[in-house]
């Protein structure tokens, strides 16, 4: 097996300076770094994070919460999280909790218990003894929070503004003509829909346009959920000319029961989703969505938290716009 000596003789420098190379630690000119990262790849070398985290006190892993994976968003958001910490030389460790929240205490704590070295977090909800544990424990293991619940707090946290992103997607279905404008939402007590609600009441009420109880459906972020509510909208009285929903998970079981009821998209109903997922643009026919800077955010958030771990900086906190991506079952 190679080590550093090895390494520092093919490369014809010192031991010290290959192990600032390893350890990422001071100054190597680039054209020396290079030079030892190209042997070290030859050599197929890989460091001993075990004896690096014995003179570092580090564990070099990373602790990461999602609330459920049924939401197509979070393995997409990971893919790209999961290549960047391989990159930085760290392991990830995944927890799902629930969409209530109940297990996330539990599952920080089980974190912290194999010595990770940081948490990235997300949640539905924002329940005080959560988060006052997330406070306390930022003092020795830094956290990124990814849902706009974080929103006031002095932690870390990288969101996108869904409030503004909903108001923008209402307000094109407005100037499209649409007038009643269904909603299909989380449940009340998910927080992170909130935001995305109070957008579209925003738009509607700029538009002096009503808001309809009857026209608000309460989902749970499944595709089922989006069937279901399609097919209570669909049987109203004076059913709506277009369809919001919080997720693109839900618009696509909207999408569906139009579908097989011959209902003609858009020309007698349009759909607009959120979070712009892949599948959107390759089903028939295609999703409008309001769509989430998912590869920005993920870089953002493990670049930041890497950042606190390793420099010890200040809390960092971004907000992102959303853009709308207008496809087929929108246009005019």
């Amino acid at each position: 097996m190679s080590g550093i000596i090895d390494i520092a003789k093919l490369a014809g420098v010192s031991k010290s300076t290959v192990s600032r190379v390893v350890g990422n630690s001071g100054y190597v000119k680039p054209e020396t770094r290079a030079k030892i990262e190209k042997v070290m790849e030859e050599l197929n070398f890989r460091p001993n994070m075990f004896a690096k985290g014995m003179r570092t006190n580090r564990s070099f892993s990373i602790g990461i919460i999602f609330p459920d994976l049924s939401n197509p968003f979070f393995p997409e958001w990971y893919e790209i999280v999961d290549r960047i910490s391989h990159e930085r030389g760290y392991l990830n460790y995944i927890c799902i909790t629930d969409p209530q929240g109940i297990s996330e205490e539990q599952r920080i704590d089980d974190l912290l218990a194999r010595s990770i070295d940081g948490i990235i977090f997300f949640s539905y909800h924002k329940h005080p003894e959560v988060w006052e544990k997330l406070r306390k424990i930022t003092i020795h293991t830094p956290v990124v929070c990814c849902d706009s619940v974080a929103r006031g707090e002095e932690l870390s946290y990288v969101f996108a503004d869904g409030m503004q992103g909903v108001k923008k997607a209402t307000q094109y279905l407005i100037d499209s003509g649409r007038r009643r404008i269904a909603f299909i939402r989380g449940r009340k007590e998910y927080e992170v829909t909130t935001d995305r609600f109070n957008g579209y009441c925003e738009a509607l009420k700029d538009n002096c346009i009503y808001l309809d109880e009857r026209l608000v459906y309460e989902g749970n972020f499944r595709r089922e959920c989006g069937e279901k509510a399609a097919s209570y909208f669909m049987g109203l009285s004076h059913p709506p000319d277009a369809i919001m929903a919080v997720t693109d998970n839900m618009a696509l079981g909207a999408v569906q029961f139009l579908k097989k009821n011959n209902y003609r998209i858009p020309e007698q109903l349009a759909v607009f989703g959120f979070d712009n997922l892949h599948i959107s643009e390759d089903m028939e026919p295609s999703l409008s969505s309001v769509a989430i800077p998912t590869k920005e955010m993920a870089e953002y958030s493990i670049n930041t938290l890497i950042s606190l771990i390793e420099k010890n900086t200040q809390p960092i906190q971004k907000v992102f716009d959303c853009t709308l991506v207008i496809r087929e079952s929108t246009k005019k």
